[in-house]
């Protein structure tokens, strides 16, 4: 029980990525996720559009 334990905590770190910068790079970083996004009209037409519609209502069952 111990090693599934171990071997799940292990997978759990193994899906994270960790990126080591400069203060002024995370500000920077930072400073662009508070940018509003544009408006991008190829990619309203596309989310509009009957076979992205098809993708919203698709259900599937995970195991």
């Amino acid at each position: 029980m111990l090693e599934a334990s171990e071997r799940r905590a292990e997978e759990a770190l193994l899906n994270w990525s960790i990126f080591k910068v400069s203060p002024e790079v995370y500000i920077e970083y930072l400073a662009r996720l508070d940018v509003p996004a544009h408006s991008n009209e190829h990619l309203k037409r596309t989310i509009s559009s009957s076979s992205a519609s098809m993708w919203a209502t698709l259900r599937v069952k995970l195991p």
